[in-house]
């Protein structure tokens, strides 16, 4: 995509990408921001390696002007949005990324993958917390999914009202960072 816009001269073009849930599953009348801490943190570290960029290369995936532009690239346009723990609702815009359309599109996929995983976590947490009314919870998922999945997950619930994880105090001081 970011080839074919670079060939068509529309790369740089200023625009405006925003992140909605367009519905929410049944039941549920709200959703609770979480992620965009990690999203953030992913976004400034996001490069391509001599591996991968060796792989486009090797496959003629893009062309060789999209490879080097890939090999220097670094988001810099503007990100807003709502804070982790806000309430969103149908077709209101969780996320706002303003760049050049070739950057936007790039962060495309990481973007929707970190905010709807963390999203949905948090937005389950929400109603596990309303229907505790009070009670403590405990986050133990991180015991049955990968490790990134697990600190996501457990960092997701904490900002919805969870008190505690399984992992104990070590990880919820990583959490609270």
């Amino acid at each position: 995509m970011v080839d074919a816009a670079r060939q068509s001269g529309l790369a740089e073009r200023n625009s405006v990408f925003e992140v909605f849930a367009r519905n929410l599953p049944a039941n549920r009348r709200y959703g609770v921001v979480a992620g965009t801490s990690r999203l953030l943190d992913a976004i400034s570290k996001f490069r391509f390696s001599e591996e991968q960029l060796k792989f486009l290369q090797h496959r003629q995936v893009v062309s060789s002007e999209t490879l080097d532009w890939l090999a220097s690239f670094e988001f810099q346009g503007n990100i807003r949005g709502y804070a982790e723990g806000e309430l969103f609702f149908p077709s209101s815009p969780i996320l706002c990324v303003e760049g050049e359309f070739q950057e936007v599109v790039m962060l495309e996929t990481l973007i929707l993958s970190v905010l709807n995983y963390d999203c949905a976590v948090a937005s389950a947490a929400s109603r596990m917390v309303h229907a505790a009314q009070g009670t403590p919870l405990i986050e133990m998922g991180s015991r049955r999914i990968g490790e990134h999945s697990a600190i996501a997950a457990a960092r997701a619930a904490f900002i919805s009202g969870f008190q505690a994880s399984s992992k104990g105090p070590k990880m919820e001081a990583q959490l609270v960072e």
